[in-house]
């Protein structure tokens, strides 16, 4: 079909930007792994719900509707954005595992002053528009009923593990800043230049 070459263009872009994620990440600070389990079960989802978009894609071969391709496209833009933003401002305390290490300490620079999982909200976004761009909508429905409360389970777990090893601090970060989205009843501050990551 004529609209194949964005579909492939677009899948093969994600497929090079996961890699260099991955690539990055061995260069992150390693610390104690909890939760292990969770990284292997969001990484085996993504891949399915990545070829899922895909195979979905070619066998339906369903034409692109435009509105659809054009609003995935805006999501997964938008979610690198938020996600490369996340990783500089975490720099060498970024990974894609839940570690705890010995010199953990709060962020609260740059975009983790407005949320606290900004990383997460930029895969909730990816792996909506993914099947979305290539108008995969099976794919896009399992995306959401089966990645999001995996990554839900991995978020309460984690924040448990953040607050057992940062105490009253994270309590009150996350008394004043929204997991996901921006607080509205939090009126905005400035950077904290004594903080650092998780």
């Amino acid at each position: 079909m004529k609209n194949d070459w964005l579909a492939i263009v677009f899948l093969v872009f994600v497929g090079i930007e996961r890699l260099y994620e991955r690539r990055y990440n061995r260069q992150a600070m390693r610390g104690e792994r909890k939760i292990e389990w969770s990284y292997t079960t969001l990484h085996s989802l993504y891949i399915v719900i990545f070829f899922g978009a895909a195979g979905e894609h070619f066998w339906l071969r369903r034409p692109l509707h435009w509105l659809v391709t054009g609003a995935g496209l805006g999501l997964f833009l938008l979610s690198l954005v938020i996600r490369l933003i996340a990783i500089r401002a975490l720099g060498r305390f970024w990974s894609l595992q839940v570690e705890i290490r010995q010199e953990h300490r709060l962020v609260r620079e740059g975009i983790y002053q407005y949320v606290r999982h900004p990383a997460y909200l930029a895969m909730v976004l990816e792996i909506v528009a993914i099947p979305l761009v290539v108008n995969s909508y099976y794919t896009a429905i399992f995306a959401i009923v089966a990645f999001v409360p995996a990554l839900l389970v991995r978020w309460r777990y984690e924040e448990r593990e953040l607050v057992r090893k940062l105490g009253d601090v994270y309590v009150q970060y996350q008394r004043e800043v929204g997991a996901f989205f921006p607080n509205p009843r939090t009126r905005r501050r400035g950077p904290r230049r004594d903080a650092s990551a998780t």
